[in-house]
């Protein structure tokens, strides 16, 4: 089930440069994205409503768009206004249109009410660092993952995973926190508190003096920043983790050394998006970006994070695959003591699908 009345990234900005036009599935849904010679951003369903040939085959031409297969050139608005060898367009020659804009890095698409429900301030504030220039990464993003959404964002809850399929980067003793979480607002050292919203949760979790038993990759934030080989002394680690529904995600991670209070923190966000395709499949988009380091080191942070999102990919595909059409949540599983966020993820958003369904 999707969530329609919601905005979704839909494209990285550098898709749609230089008269790019991308097509991707969303919600079930094909559309065709663009930005027109005038720079505006056109969402529009992606066929020809005269032999249903892909719209995102074809060619920019103005703010329009030109059909690949029999030359019709369809408006911003997706009104057909021009066949070629024809005075007359016949009335239906039209396509529906999205609202689609720019922000925080990424190109968003509403694919809900078009009746002004559009409204941009629901779109994530937390991704704001994701289009902030005093922060830098790169991007990524996994096409068709055979993954139920759903199932995604309770793999990004679920911080306990981490020892089993990530031990070599952030599988330390610091996720097994997660398992004793409790109702809170302030960091807590060797702990972890959250907070449940009407549409978000927020988790965080602290550790004063994280040695050799925490995730190598705290260490190796410090050792990046200051260019030497490895730090192996003890760090002091903050973590902050939001979701918002329906499939929006960041990691806020900030380490500096535990002896040195004062220093400067060295800090990564992780930002992650699982965009339903279909029932049973996903994009996944990422970024990570931090504040240390320069451009060069773009690559490497977005092969880790690729590196990771792998270490998953083959544990979520076995799970959609054992369960086919059904919903996990409809097997009845038994659950352990990790999985509590990820339930109140779930209650949040059936809530939400619930309410749209009746409006």
């Amino acid at each position: 089930m999707f969530l329609f009345n919601a905005w979704y990234i839909v494209a990285e900005p550098d898709e749609v440069a230089g008269g790019g036009v991308v097509a991707r599935t969303l919600l079930g849904r094909r559309v065709a994205v663009y930005r027109g010679a005038s720079g505006v951003l056109v969402g529009l369903d992606d066929f020809c409503p005269h032999r249903l040939a892909p719209l995102s085959l074809g060619t920019v031409v103005g703010d329009g768009i030109r059909c690949a297969y029999h030359g019709a050139e369809f408006g911003a608005d997706g009104i057909c206004v021009r066949v070629p060898g024809q005075k007359a367009v016949p009335p239906r020659a039209r396509v529906r249109t999205y609202p689609v804009v720019e922000r925080h890095g990424y190109i968003w698409i509403w694919m809900g009410d078009p009746a002004g429900a559009a409204d941009e301030s629901s779109i994530p504030e937390g991704f704001w660092v994701s289009g902030d220039p005093a922060w830098i990464g790169g991007y990524g993003h996994i096409e068709s993952i055979r993954s139920d959404y759903r199932l995604i964002n309770d793999n990004l809850f679920d911080i306990t995973h981490a020892e089993f399929v990530h031990p070599e980067s952030f599988g330390g003793v610091e996720v097994q926190y997660y398992r004793n979480a409790r109702p809170g607002e302030q960091f807590v050292d060797q702990g972890m508190t959250f907070e449940i919203g009407d549409r978000s949760i927020r988790f965080r979790t602290h550790a004063a003096r994280l040695g050799l038993e925490g995730g190598p990759l705290w260490r190796s934030m410090v050792a990046q920043s200051r260019g030497v080989a490895e730090w192996n002394e003890p760090v002091d680690f903050r973590m902050e983790v939001i979701w918002w529904a329906p499939i929006y995600t960041s990691f806020h991670i900030s380490v500096r050394p535990a002896d040195e209070p004062d220093a400067a923190p060295v800090e990564i966000y992780n930002l992650h998006a699982a965009v339903p395709e279909s029932e049973t499949s996903s994009h996944y988009f990422y970024r990570s970006i931090r504040n240390y380091g320069d451009p060069s080191m773009d690559a490497m942070f977005i092969d880790a994070a690729n590196f990771v999102f792998h270490q998953d990919k083959p544990i979520l595909e076995g799970q959609q695959a054992v369960l086919g059409t059904r919903d996990l949540l409809d097997t009845d599983p038994i659950s352990f003591a990790g999985d509590r966020l990820q339930l109140e993820g779930r209650r949040i958003l059936g809530r939400l699908l619930a309410a749209e369904q009746e409006a």
